[in-house]
């Protein structure tokens, strides 16, 4: 073969594979990608019980009652154990309980306070409905350690109509809170002596915080806190006779205590 017949032939066979070598490109990009599969989608009714009960104590007392532990029946089992409802935060959630009826309000609190099943250890509550609730509260909670009430005794059907405080210290009378190393009052109506009752039935208390609640003139302000000097921290706002407070309006609401 002469030379410019063999280059003629290389020149044909170097287009043919060129063109061969296109022809598998251009294959390739017509192939539709290779999707990954995807991995199952999680079955979250399938986690562990103990799992469970835990992520609902972070979900809190309020979320799990309104929906977190009706999703199915793995969940509603999870929302029974008592431990989820060690902490029971009314105030944290108000703005999602604003609209809902007291009476609604007071059966969710007392199918928290039953499925504490006597473990319940921190109250917080805001704008419920009476002091039966409170006894039924405390009734049922012999470990309880912080008890936190605001605005919570609105008894405009008791008759006939007895003071909240005269109650109150009734209640707690007749339920000593043995455990309680922390309580406080906000906006309420209370005695001083009322409030001594109270604390007579609170032996290991800590920390006492009273902020426009009681009834009180310097004396028995001096004596309350000379009685129960075992009283670590005492914060007392008094009211006087027109109603007003002795200190500025502070509504904020600091972290449960941890024992």
């Amino acid at each position: 073969m002469a030379y410019s017949d063999r280059s003629s032939y290389n020149c044909t066979v170097a287009t043919a594979e060129l063109a061969a070598g296109e022809g598998y490109r251009s294959m390739d990009a017509a192939l539709p990608p290779v999707l990954e599969e995807e991995p199952p989608a999680r079955d979250w009714s399938l986690l562990p019980l103990d799992v469970l009960s835990s992520v609902f104590v972070r979900v809190g007392a309020v979320d799990v009652l309104m929906g977190a532990g009706l999703m199915c029946r793995s969940w509603l089992q999870a929302a029974m154990v008592p431990d989820v409802w060690r902490v029971v935060d009314i105030e944290s959630r108000e703005h999602i309980l604003w609209s809902k009826k007291f009476c609604t309000v007071d059966m969710m609190i007392r199918a928290a306070i039953d499925r504490s099943d006597g473990q319940l250890q921190v109250f917080v509550g805001r704008l419920f409905g009476s002091v039966e609730l409170v006894k039924y509260i405390v009734e049922r909670s012999p470990s309880l350690r912080k008890l936190r009430l605001v605005l919570c005794f609105i008894d405009i059907f008791i008759r006939p109509r007895v003071p909240v405080g005269v109650r109150l210290a009734s209640v707690i009378r007749e339920s000593p809170l043995r455990e309680l190393r922390c309580l406080e009052f906000e906006s309420g109506d209370l005695t001083a002596g009322e409030l001594t009752a109270i604390l007579e039935n609170c032996p290991v208390l800590e920390v006492l915080t009273v902020r426009k609640s009681v009834w009180m003139n310097d004396e028995e302000e001096h004596e309350l806190r000379a009685r129960f000097h075992g009283i670590k921290t005492m914060t007392i706002e008094r009211l006087d006779c027109g109603g007003t407070t002795y200190s500025e309006n502070d509504y904020g609401y600091s972290d449960y205590i941890d024992y």
